[in-house]
């Protein structure tokens, strides 16, 4: 992959669950940078944070986050990720895969939110309420959207796929903006008043 399509730097491992081998790459994407935050335990390397452009809500940023000069090392695992990402942005049916993603970061009720959410298709959205009762908990829409604003992994886990059953975004952490971006570019359609239209619901 060129260096216009990423960037490779060091992250300061200062206040970041004391782990070591710990890098990033900013890469460019229509939408601003888009970073990987990653890690190596012994021999296997694990995305750690998927942190999206700046602006609207840092659901997501790391505490005391801090970026050297020293570039990383390349590996195939981030690089074919940022190359997912690549044909994403330019309107591929892409399928992320979860192989990489240290889950281990996330609680048992992220997990089932997280699993459910990577269920709609692209073009589709659901909603908070919906998704609660498709895991057993008819009352856990609030739940829902706090563990989705807490994703670590946006995209790869499209929580940007789930709004308000007004056909109304609801939050995300890339700020509405972005999240409007994102469903539009999939092909989810809108009415006049920004609203997602009913036939683009995922039942």
């Amino acid at each position: 992959m060129s260096t216009e399509n990423r960037l490779r730097i060091g992250l300061s491992t200062q206040n970041f669950h004391d782990m070591k081998n710990t890098s990033c790459i900013a890469m460019l994407t229509p939408v601003g940078d888009i970073r990987i935050v990653w890690t190596q335990k012994e021999k296997v390397r694990q995305v750690y944070r998927i942190l999206l452009p700046e602006g609207g809500r840092q659901g997501n940023r790391l505490p005391d986050q801090t970026f050297s000069e020293n570039a990383g090392q390349p590996h195939e695992d981030m690089d074919l990720l940022c190359l997912k990402i690549r044909e994403y942005f330019e309107g591929g049916a892409v399928e992320f895969s979860l192989d990489r993603m240290d889950m281990g970061v996330c609680s048992v009720f992220q997990r089932q939110v997280y699993m459910q959410a990577r269920r709609i298709p692209r073009g589709r959205v659901m909603s908070y309420g919906h998704l609660a009762e498709s895991i057993g908990i008819p009352q856990g829409a609030r739940a829902v959207g706090m563990a989705l604003s807490r994703n670590p992994f946006p995209l790869v886990i499209p929580c940007h796929r789930v709004i308000r059953a007004t056909g109304e975004l609801g939050g995300f952490g890339g700020g509405l903006k972005l999240k409007k971006t994102l469903l539009e570019m999939e092909g989810t359609a809108f009415d006049p008043q920004g609203r997602v239209l009913r036939k683009c619901f995922f039942d």
